[in-house]
């Protein structure tokens, strides 16, 4: 009888152990759905505009002959949604077979993404403003930084189905590699006078900037 009581004590810690080690996933989960809530109070029209701009490309243009600051209160809650949202993505598909799913490792993560969105819109934006670029080249750096929120915010209930449901990485994978495709294909479609003149450096910009950071994020996560 001892045996059995020492045996089932073993599942029964392991078993909380492995809850308290989810409960994590879930706050951040229910941060973002705030961060979510705050920003439907704030802007609501443009969180929807956000949300359907994959099939409202007049969406971008607007924002972009206004002169939309990117430092808003509202553009910081996305910016900072996204960083969480695509960082939870990257989290759950490349790590969990390597790392610990611990909040440490997720928040090296997650800094390190943020970090790497940060400067790369800021010199984005920064050099358009200083360089005087064309509206076109605005708006070709408008789309692809606000494609990457609306993708971010179709991911989101993915992510939630694949925590809570599907829990397969091959669901949540393919579903993230649908969306990147649907943005390629739609910055495509809506610069393709910037592309067509500038083929060359278009898709050395896109291979350096959106490709190989994921490229290098897999190897150094999946590498022991």
């Amino acid at each position: 009888m001892l045996i059995k009581y020492d045996k089932k004590q073993i599942l029964l810690q392991a078993i909380e152990r492995t809850i308290t080690n989810d409960n994590w996933i879930t706050l951040v989960i229910l941060f973002v759905i705030i961060l979510l809530a705050i920003m439907k109070l704030i802007k609501p029209n443009k969180l929807l505009g956000y949300a359907l701009a994959f099939f409202t490309p007049g969406f971008f243009q607007k924002k972009v002959q206004n002169n939309v600051s990117i430092y808003s209160p509202f553009h910081l809650l996305l910016f900072s949604f996204s960083s969480i949202v695509i960082s939870l993505f990257l989290f759950f598909v490349f790590t969990p077979k390597i790392y610990d799913q611990s909040f440490l490792n997720y928040l090296i993560l997650l800094a390190i993404i943020s970090l790497y969105f940060f400067i790369r819109r800021v010199l984005d934006f920064t050099f358009s403003n200083i360089l005087g670029l064309s509206l076109v080249t605005k708006y070709f750096l408008y789309t692809k930084s606000g494609y990457l929120y609306t993708l971010s915010l179709w991911l989101f209930p993915a992510i939630i189905l694949y925590q809570y449901a599907f829990k397969e990485n091959l669901y949540l994978l393919s579903f993230f590699l649908i969306l990147f495709a649907f943005r390629g294909f739609l910055i495509l479609l809506n610069n393709k006078r910037l592309v067509i003149s500038k083929l060359f450096y278009f898709i050395l910009y896109f291979c350096v900037l959106e490709i190989a950071p994921l490229l290098i994020l897999y190897k150094t996560t999946t590498t022991t």
